[in-house]
Order: structure tokens, then C-alpha cells, then sequence
């Protein structure tokens, strides 16, 4: 016999299909929710009627009928429903406040001050943006560096004041809202398959970006992965490939990919050095798409890539190799995927509880 709390997976999943597709298509109708998410009528309607008595859905207009009673349309009631994202960077943070449906509500730049750090920056910010808008349910924050688990930052460089810092506990400590710390290459992936909510274009791919640093954020099935420590994606730290003729490096003397491309200016030996990350990857992860963005990125560079990249592995085993449009709507895109989903989940476990 199904016991009645075995069934509240069942009821967050098809909860998180209505909500996700409220999302994309805006206003609706029941019948096209369950066309939309394959669900029986009788499952949208409940939904439906649940998120309605909680203030997440509304009634709006009407649609056209082909014969008979004009069927009611839904929309999220998005006003309540607020999250607040921050990129941080050296000198500034970059925010935004978006609904739960993606729609920008407010961007805006804190220039961090001389007299501050980096987290009391985000202190102020923080205790400002809840103050002025009490609709923010979440918060997502992205950093240059690896987000450790309980938000302790590491390998840093670009924001010395951040490194060993607990950021989560800085924050929470004085915010009673839920906080999450995210690796800013593993948004500009999460962004990169996300278009619009409910929507993407892939679910498993590579952002590699080279420029002033390296690094690579991995989406598979649509998830982050971060690794056992937080680590995954830390490209900067491959090691030059050790040739057979020649003695180890000393200690102290160990050369990483991301040096030696600081040190030429040939895009054959940029795009040789790539390549090893490349084929590295394709053989530990083979995602169908490895996307590269920043200065050395070039539609000259990718062919030299992919060249170097078939001299090691056959070419039916090469992903597409793609340059980034725009990184920084990435980023932002991928921020905002990640606080809508914890939006959604909240919203999918409270109804999942309203067992009948």
C-alpha cells in the first residue's frame, strides 16, 4: 500500500512542470498546461487551484473559444515572488532584482569603497536591497573563485580579500533569507544552456574561459558539477604534459597551461596549449559543445584548436566547439536560473505537503 507521504515526489515533480511552464508561456490556460506538461487535466486543475489559494497564480483574461464557454487564462502573480542576484567582482557589485519569471525589476551597480571590504560591501548591499523590497525571497551571489562547501571562497587572486573568507556565514549571519554562493564559470555554463525559463538548448556542455585567468564551468543534465571539493572545472591548474626525453619539473617550477599561454603570443602554441585542456576534457566529460570565451577567443583560434585536437582523437569523438556571444549576459542569465529554480523548489515542497 502507497502510504500518503510517498507521494509528495510525485507531487513536487508534476508541481515544478505546471510552475516551469507557467513561467515560459506566460498566460495559459489549463488545458494547454496539461498539453504542455503531458499531466491529466485533473492533476493541472488541483495544481492549479493550489497555487491559486496560495497567491502564486491569478486569474487573467479570457481566451478565445472555438464553441462554447471562453476558458479562463493563468499567470504567476510575480510580484511577491523577488530574488536578488550580485556578480561580484574587484571593485564593484553588480546587481540585479528579477521575478521568479526572469523580468528585471531593477540593475544597478555598488562600487565598493575604499573604506570596504568586499564583505561589507555585500553587507550593505544586502541589508539596502532587503530593506527597500521586502518581495526578495532569495539571494544568489557569483564569485571568481571556488565556492568550498558551508561558502568558504578559495583560489581567488582577483579579490584578494575573499580568499579563506566564509562568505555564507558573513551573510547569514546577519540576513534570515536563503543565500546561495555559486562559481562564476559554473553560471556562465548554467546560462549558456538556459534561454528562458522552462527552455534549453542543451543540457550538458563546457564553458572554458581564457583570458586574464583561466577556468571552466561544467553543466550535465542541466546541473552544475561542482566535484567532491568544489574543485571541477579548475583548468588553470592542468599541467603541461610532461615530455618523455626530458626530467620532471623541480618543485616550485611546475609549469601550468595557464602559465605558459601567458608567455606566448603565437595563436599555434595558444591553440596547442588549449588543446590539451581540450582533449583532457573530451576524454574525462565528452560534452557535445565546449563553448570559449575572452580574449583568446576567435573563430581562427577554435579552427587551430579543433586541428590540433584531431591529431589525438578521432574526430567523431570531437564536440562542437563554439565561441561565446556574450559572457556577461551568460553570467547573469545563469544567476537567475539559479535562484528562480530555488524559488520553484520552495514553492514545489510547500504544495507538496497539502496532502488532501
Amino acid at each position: 500500500m502507497i502510504q500518503k507521504s510517498d507521494t509528495h515526489p510525485l507531487k513536487e515533480h508534476n508541481t515544478h512542470l505546471v510552475l516551469n511552464s507557467l513561467m515560459s508561456m506566460k498566460t495559459v490556460t489549463r488545458r494547454q498546461l496539461a498539453q504542455r506538461t503531458g499531466l491529466s487535466q485533473p492533476t493541472v486543475n488541483s495544481i492549479v487551484q493550489e497555487l491559486e489559494n496560495k497567491g502564486y497564480a491569478q486569474p487573467g483574461s479570457f481566451a478565445v473559444s472555438a464553441g462554447g464557454r471562453r476558458p479562463q487564462c493563468y499567470t504567476l502573480h510575480t510580484d511577491h515572488l523577488r530574488a536578488a542576484t550580485i556578480r561580484v567582482l574587484a571593485n564593484s557589485l553588480e546587481y540585479v532584482v528579477i521575478t521568479i519569471d526572469g523580468t528585471v525589476i531593477l540593475r544597478n551597480s555598488w562600487v565598493i569603497s575604499g573604506t570596504d571590504t568586499p564583505v561589507t560591501a555585500l553587507q550593505s548591499l544586502l541589508g539596502t536591497l532587503l530593506k527597500q523590497d521586502d518581495n526578495i525571497q532569495v539571494v544568489g551571489i557569483g564569485v571568481p573563485g571556488v565556492v568550498a562547501p558551508g561558502g568558504v571562497l578559495n583560489a581567488i587572486p582577483q579579490i584578494p580579500g575573499l580568499e579563506g573568507v566564509s562568505l555564507l556565514y558573513e551573510l547569514e549571519r546577519f540576513f534570515d533569507i536563503p543565500i546561495y554562493i555559486e562559481n562564476d564559470m559554473n553560471l556562465v555554463a548554467l546560462g549558456s544552456v538556459t534561454t528562458e525559463p522552462g527552455h534549453a538548448t542543451t543540457t550538458d556542455m563546457v564553458f572554458v574561459h581564457i583570458g586574464e585567468g583561466v577556468g571552466a564551468g561544467i553543466v550535465m543534465g542541466g546541473q552544475i558539477i561542482n566535484g567532491y571539493s568544489s574543485f571541477a572545472g579548475e583548468i588553470a591548474y592542468m599541467l603541461k604534459p610532461i615530455e618523455a626525453d626530458k626530467a620532471p619539473p623541480e618543485a616550485g617550477n611546475i609549469e601550468t597551461i595557464e602559465y605558459l599561454l601567458s608567455k606566448t603570443n603565437s595563436i599555434t602554441e595558444q591553440a596547442r596549449l588549449i588543446a590539451t585542456m581540450v582533449v583532457s576534457i573530451i576524454c574525462l566529460i565528452n560534452p557535445p559543445v565546449i563553448s570559449f570565451g575572452s580574449t583568446y577567443a576567435s573563430e581562427e583560434m577554435l579552427r587551430h584548436i579543433r586541428h590540433e585536437c584531431e591529431k589525438y582523437l578521432p574526430v567523431w569523438t570531437l564536440p562542437s566547439l563554439q565561441l561565446m556571444a556574450d559572457e556577461e549576459a551568460a553570467y547573469d542569465r545563469g544567476l537567475a536560473a539559479l535562484v528562480r529554480e530555488v524559488m520553484v523548489n520552495q514553492i514545489t515542497r510547500e504544495l507538496a505537503t497539502l496532502q488532501k
